[in-house]
């Protein structure tokens, strides 16, 4: 059986020391450990990360030591971007997460972008 390749940004970190969201991004961290589940980290969420306070780039860097799945800006993940702007998918300060949902489309992954929570509550 294929294992789900899911896309982590940095919402899915953070959760890991929010009230709210740190039950599901912890599990979702511990199944990546488990091999249930591929995370896909991209340079992105590298950059955005090494501004983040110690506690998320701990947790980036134990996923960094799970996954070899990286992707990286390409010509055509812009080309997505320029897509979603010229059609205002999202205004321009939502610039960051329309280029996550690039990645994640072209990288092809199963689980995209900012859904990666509600995925693991419906696929566990």
């Amino acid at each position: 059986m294929k294992i789900p390749r899911v896309y982590v940004d940095t919402s899915v970190l953070g959760g890991c020391f929010d009230k709210e969201f740190s039950r599901w991004s912890n599990g979702l961290m511990e199944d990546f450990r488990a091999e249930r589940f591929v995370p896909v980290l991209s340079d992105l969420l590298a950059a955005e990360v090494s501004r983040a306070p110690a506690p998320v780039r701990a947790v980036h860097a134990d996923l960094l030591a799970v996954s070899s799945d990286r992707i990286a800006v390409s010509g055509e993940t812009l080309d997505l971007l320029a897509g979603y702007e010229a059609h205002s998918v999202l205004g321009p300060r939502y610039r960051a997460d329309m280029l996550h949902i690039a990645l994640a489309t072209v990288a092809g992954v199963d689980v995209p972008g900012k859904l990666e929570l509600q995925a693991h509550r419906s696929l566990r």
